[in-house]
C-alpha cells in the first residue's frame, strides 16, 4: 500500500514521525560524520613458529609490516642486523658504561634510530645484556678512569669499576612475545576491535601499535591501517544546512499538521454541556 492510498490518520501520523525524526536532525546528522574521513583498520595474526616470533601470513598486511618494533631483526622487511649477528657468535662489545657492581643486567640497545628489547637471529630470540666484566677493573682518579694499574703515580684512587659490555642471552620466544605486546582494553577502542573483531573503524587517524595486541582468548594479531575514505561531503557548512533544514522542514511539517488536528471529547455529558 502506497502512502497516497493510506488512511488519512495513518498518513498524517506518518508525516508526524518524519516531522520529529527531522527535528532530531541536530542528532542524528552529525552522527552520520558526512564530513569526516573514514579509517577502516585490521588485523594479522602473530604466531610464535619454531624458536622465532612472526606473522601468521605476512600477504595479510601491508609491506614491510613486522611482527614487533621491539623485537628487531624479524620479518622479511626488517634490516642486516649485523651487529647483532656479530654478538649472537659469542663476541661482546665494550661500551663506555661502568658499573659499580659486577654481574649482568638486561637491557636495552639503541643501534642507529632502533631501541629494542628483543633480537631475532636465525630462527631464535635474544635478549640483550649488558655485561659488567669482572676481568676489566678500573678506577677513578681526579674525575678520570685508569684500567686499574694504570693510574698516574702519587695520585689518589678511589673505587672499584667494572667495564659493561653489550652481549645477547637467547630467550623463551613465547615469554619474548608475551612481554612485548599490549592488552586490547589498554589501545584506543576501534584498534581494540580490530584486534578482537578483526575490523574497527574510525573518524580519525590512530597511533595504531607497532606491536602485537593480545586478545581475551589470548591470541595475538597485529593491527594496521587498511584502508582511508575520504568524507561524504567535502566541507562542513554543508552539513550545518543539512541540520538547519531538516529542523526547518520538521517544524514547518508539525505546523501544517496541527491545523488538522481534530479533539473529541468522549467523557460523560453534564448538563448544560451545548449540543449541536
Amino acid at each position: 500500500m502506497s502512502p497516497t492510498t493510506l488512511p488519512p490518520r495513518r498518513r498524517d501520523a506518518l508525516r508526524a514521525l518524519v516531522a520529529v525524526l527531522l527535528l532530531a536532525g541536530p542528532i542524528w546528522i552529525p552522527a552520520l560524520h558526512l564530513d569526516d574521513p573514514t579509517y577502516q583498520y585490521e588485523r594479522t595474526r602473530v604466531v610464535v613458529d619454531g624458536g622465532s616470533v612472526g606473522l601468521a601470513n605476512e600477504s595479510e598486511a601491508p609491506p614491510r609490516t613486522t611482527p614487533s618494533d621491539r623485537i628487531v631483526c624479524a620479518g622479511a622487511a626488517s634490516r642486516a642486523c649485523a651487529f647483532e649477528r656479530h654478538l649472537v657468535r659469542n663476541h661482546t662489545v665494550l661500551t663506555g658504561v661502568y658499573a659499580s657492581t659486577p654481574g649482568k643486567r638486561t637491557d636495552t640497545f639503541a643501534v642507529g634510530p632502533d631501541r629494542y628489547d628483543y633480537v631475532q637471529i636465525d630462527d631464535a630470540i635474544y635478549e640483550p645484556i649488558t655485561l659488567a666484566n669482572r676481568s676489566r677493573t678500573y678506577v677513578v682518579a681526579n674525575g678520570t678512569v685508569y684500567r686499574r694499574g694504570t693510574a698516574p703515580d702519587g695520585v689518589a684512587t678511589s673505587g672499584t669499576l667494572y667495564r659493561s659490555e653489550l652481549s645477547l642471552r637467547r630467550t623463551s620466544p613465547t615469554e619474548a612475545l608475551a612481554d612485548v605486546s599490549r592488552d586490547a582494553e589498554s589501545v584506543p577502542t576501534p584498534i581494540g576491535r580490530a584486534a578482537e573483531t578483526g575490523v574497527g573503524t574510525s573518524h580519525a587517524g590512530l597511533d595504531v601499535p607497532q606491536t602485537p595486541i593480545r586478545t581475551g582468548d589470548g591470541t595475538y594479531y597485529r593491527v594496521y591501517l587498511a584502508e582511508w575514505r575520504g568524507p561524504v561531503i567535502e566541507t562542513s557548512w554543508i552539513e550545518t544546512l543539512l541540520v538547519v533544514g531538516s529542523s526547518t522542514t520538521g517544524l514547518f511539517t508539525l505546523y501544517r499538521l496541527r491545523r488538522r488536528v481534530e479533539i473529541t471529547y468522549v467523557g460523560p455529558r453534564e448538563e448544560g454541556d451545548f449540543e449541536p
